[in-house]
């Protein structure tokens, strides 16, 4: 199985995916994310890494901001 990847206009998706199903091609539709900058992600691989800090309630939180 191959994959390919085609980027479609809007108002042509519902078209598009029409036809393919008739051609029997299985449609998986990949919603374009936002890929994180540098200082996100180290901030993600903290938390990961249990470096984050926790917080008993929401005003907590904002205070030690």
């Amino acid at each position: 199985m191959q994959t390919l990847e085609i980027k479609v206009p809007e108002s042509k998706t519902r078209l598009v995916k029409e036809l393919l199903k008739e051609l029997g091609v299985v449609v998986k539709i990949k919603k374009d994310g936002i890929t994180p900058n540098d200082e996100t992600i180290a901030a993600m691989n903290e938390l990961k890494a249990g470096k984050g800090k926790k917080f008993k309630n929401v005003e907590k939180l904002f205070n030690s901001i």
